[in-house]
């Protein structure tokens, strides 16, 4: 599939169904270790854990986020890059309200 043949409105809701399944995959495996494991870690242990596991989302959430973007920048095509990235942000909160509303009727 090329990027560069998709609209901008695609590339941004694309990479936000990607942030958005790794978002819930990481929540679904910290629910099911919370669940699964009493206090089998050490406590220091279990918050360096937590911040490799962060450094780690971040790095993936960045190139997911920004790397298609950024490489449009460097090749000089700034309106296409933010018009993405601008689309991205759009859809990133969309999901998050369908994810909250869900969450909501559920309960």
């Amino acid at each position: 599939m090329k990027l560069n043949k998709m609209s901008p409105a695609q590339v941004g809701l694309m990479q936000a169904i990607g942030v958005g399944i790794y978002c819930s995959l990481i929540a679904f495996f910290l629910w099911s270790m919370g669940n699964s494991v009493e206090h089998a870690v050490p406590e220091f242990l279990a918050g360096v854990i937590m911040l490799f596991l962060l450094v780690f989302s971040v790095a993936i959430c960045g190139i997911l986020v920004f790397g298609y973007p950024v490489y449009l920048l460097i090749q000089k095509d700034t309106r296409r890059a933010l018009s993405i990235l601008g689309y991205h942000l759009l859809y990133a909160i969309i999901i998050l309200i369908i994810f909250l509303l869900i969450v909501l009727l559920i309960k």
